[in-house]
């Protein structure tokens, strides 16, 4: 998979499990299983990079993920 499908597949299923922690709650199994998949697809991306700059990148999509996980959750508390 090329660089540029992999981050089009991670923008899609990150949409996804946001998606489906918002109609189904984060501890939903479909929202689980999803957020693997996200991992799977964000730990094949960390693979494919070699030059360090790509750690940062790496490092922010995971600030993102639990930025916006974190405001799903609150978003479901304050629901």
């Amino acid at each position: 998979m090329r660089r540029e499908q992999l981050d089009e597949a991670i923008n899609k299923k990150r949409a996804e499990m946001i998606k489906i922690g918002m109609e189904k709650g984060l501890m939903s199994e479909e929202t689980i299983v999803c957020s693997q998949e996200l991992d799977m697809l964000l730990n094949t991306y960390h693979h494919l990079q070699s030059k360090p700059i790509s750690s940062n990148h790496i490092n922010l999509c995971f600030w993102l993920f639990e930025y916006i996980r974190n405001q799903i959750h609150k978003y479901m508390i304050s629901a």
